[in-house]
């Protein structure tokens, strides 16, 4: 009998002291709670600014003429350039100077140009300007590409008629990652 007194005296001891651990334990255990807002507040908007046809010496085209190409329409809405010229035989052509701003608040990279419309007798190809990858500054930052409009000389078709293309640059954004290691020191009593 006294070897079962003694177990159970053990086992309510036992017991006793996971209660007062178990006790201890929560008393001594809180939870942070940390609330806060994070808000972003930059703009982007970079768009075709400016266009100019020129000649092929690089003076601007006049009345709308280039020796014999003649040009038709030329319209830009934000990222999108469309325009119509007629041109008079195989070879001729004109330039189109266009200019990109980034009035945006971050930089903004070039990742390159679409153009629709051209055919196996009609090309518009990058002749000068930003590189693929180049950076434009946040700001106001502005560059200048330039596009050859060519019937090509290759053609074989007695009139080329009026072509329309259009032409779309590519941009991403040109940001940062923020990786940064937070730094912390223990508060001394």
């Amino acid at each position: 009998m006294k070897k079962t007194k003694k177990r159970s005296a053990l086992v309510i001891a036992l017991v006793v002291i996971l209660l007062a651990l178990a006790l201890g334990y929560a008393t001594f255990t809180a939870t942070l709670t940390i609330n806060g807002t994070a808000t972003g507040t930059g703009s982007w908007d970079v768009r075709f600014t400016q266009t100019r046809w020129l000649k092929a010496d690089g003076t601007t085209v006049d009345n709308t003429h280039n020796n014999t190409a003649t040009i038709s329409t030329t319209t830009k809405t934000n990222d999108t350039i469309t325009a119509s010229v007629d041109l008079a035989y195989p070879g001729d052509g004109v330039l189109l100077e266009a200019v990109v701003t980034n009035n945006s608040t971050m930089p903004a990279k070039l990742t390159g140009f679409t153009v629709t419309g051209t055919d196996t007798d009609f090309e518009v190809t990058q002749a000068a300007g930003p590189a693929e990858n180049e950076v434009l500054a946040a700001n106001g930052g502005t560059c200048t590409a330039t596009f050859l409009v060519k019937w090509k000389t290759t053609s074989t078709v007695a009139a080329l008629g009026n072509k329309t293309f259009t032409i779309t640059y590519n941009y991403t954004q040109e940001t940062t990652e923020f990786t940064g290691t937070p730094s912390h020191t223990d508060a001394q009593p």
